[in-house]
């Protein structure tokens, strides 16, 4: 095989519990993962030589570095350095899920190329491994894996699978406003007395007790509080998700994306159709399950 194309989902944060700053400088957290059907493209093709070159498309594709920066080729180094391959390889990352928005694109195409680049290459790397180069990338590379729904602890790399969340049809909107999420936690850390929401051991229960009304109700995320009071243009956007008719709505991780869940496809469709006048960047997605969501599963040649 010369050329394998994958595609890389996006997630939500069905909760997103943040707690103190660690000594290592990250933040502990409780996190409720959920894959969704929004998805990057990855084609790595076999090339000539030991170099790699990423090329990047798409309506998204704007901003995102294709030099070495890249989570993509960082990925596809690490596995080919750690298997002592010496081959090159060129991608070609075709973005449909919008940067800048929590919806751990970047991470996902990280995961997607991790495993991508080790069934191209027939790779002899385990799942343990893949893990630990995941964990090194960044804090949500490892949850791309596998996918699915997980419960997501320490600073990122600690994924419990769970069972498969009920399908949910969900909006999601991404404005044209971008939050760093440096600045997300900085703001955080700020506020004096603050205390989590602790949302995430409630769901997991709701989630293994199959009530859907609670999963529904019990969803959170700290960085509503800063990133609200920053940009008040996007709690109006939850207002107005749920003004439209979505059951609930919360920001996408850090944000500037939200979500909004609706009772079935074709309510999410009447939402989306509400809102695209004013936001361009609506879409319509539902949850995935574990199988749905496995990168290997969308793999062809």
């Amino acid at each position: 095989m010369t050329t394998l194309t994958v595609q890389a989902r996006a997630k939500i944060n069905l909760t997103l519990d943040v707690f103190n700053k660690r000594s290592d400088g990250y933040h502990s957290l409780a996190s409720v993962v959920q894959a969704i059907s929004l998805y990057d493209t990855l084609r790595l093709r076999a090339a000539p030589g030991s170099e790699i070159s990423l090329t990047c498309e798409g309506e998204h594709a704007a901003g995102v570095p294709s030099d070495a920066s890249n989570l993509v080729v960082k990925a596809a180094r690490a596995v080919l350095d750690v298997a002592h391959c010496d081959m090159g390889l060129d991608i070609r990352l075709h973005k449909g899920i919008p940067s800048q928005a929590g919806l751990g694109g970047g991470s996902s195409d990280a995961a997607a190329a991790l495993i991508g680049v080790t069934s191209l290459f027939g790779l002899d790397i385990g799942p343990k491994l893949l893990h630990e180069l995941a964990s090194k990338l960044g804090s949500d590379v490892p949850f791309f894996l596998s996918g699915g729904t997980a419960i997501m602890r320490g600073r990122g790399e600690n994924i419990c699978p769970v069972a498969d969340a009920p399908t949910l049809w969900l909006v999601v909107v991404k404005p044209e406003e971008s939050v760093s999420t440096a600045w997300a936690y900085g703001a955080l850390d700020s506020i004096e007395d603050r205390s989590s929401n602790r949302a995430t051991k409630p769901l997991e229960e709701a989630l293994k007790a199959g009530d859907l009304a609670r999963v529904i109700s019990g969803q959170s995320n700290d960085f509503e509080l800063p990133v609200f009071r920053r940009f008040p243009r996007l709690a109006w956007l939850r207002d107005e998700l749920q003004m439209a008719g979505a059951l609930t709505a919360h920001l996408c991780g850090s944000g500037s994306a939200l979500y909004g869940i609706a009772g079935d496809e074709a309510q999410a469709n009447k939402i989306a159709n509400l809102l695209r006048g004013a936001y361009r960047n609506t879409y319509v997605a539902r949850t995935l399950s574990r199988i749905e969501s496995n990168p290997l599963r969308e793999m062809t040649g």
